[in-house]
Formats: C-alpha cells, structure tokens, sequence
C-alpha cells in the first residue's frame, strides 16, 4: 500500500520541481517533468482507488460462494 502512495507523491514532486529547484525556464526540461508527473499521479491514482473498487465485488462474489459452500454441507 506504501508504494502506491510513494509513486503519487513523487509524481506530485515531479510536477513542481522545476519551480523549486530553479529550472522553470529551461521549457522542455519543466514539460518533461510536468507530464511525467501527472503520469505518476495518474497511475497512483488508479491503483490506489481503481483497485478499490474492483477489490470490493471480488470479496462478495467469494462470501456468496462460501455461503454456497456452507450451505451444501448443512444439507448433507
């Protein structure tokens, strides 16, 4: 869980480091930094609240089938 938020926070340091570190001059260098940011925040993102919600309906789906399971034994 860690490594997910540490990829979203550095794609956050990506995108304004040109402005602390002084090189917001140079354009290709703070666009290169921009856009890999929002790449890592994007991709953060998504595996911090996309897998959420996939996670979520693969626990139900696995308690109807011990439910399934259980209530086989109980008929036998």
């Amino acid at each position: 869980m860690i490594e997910r938020w540490t990829e979203f926070v550095v794609g956050i340091i990506m995108i304004i480091s040109p402005w602390i570190f002084g090189f917001s001059d140079i354009s290709l260098a703070k666009w290169c930094n921009v856009l890999i940011g929002l790449l890592l925040v994007l991709m953060g993102a998504w595996m911090l609240f996309g897998e959420r919600a996939q996670a979520i309906p693969a626990m139900e789906d696995s308690q109807k089938g011990r439910r399934k399971i259980k209530n086989n034994v109980e008929q036998k």
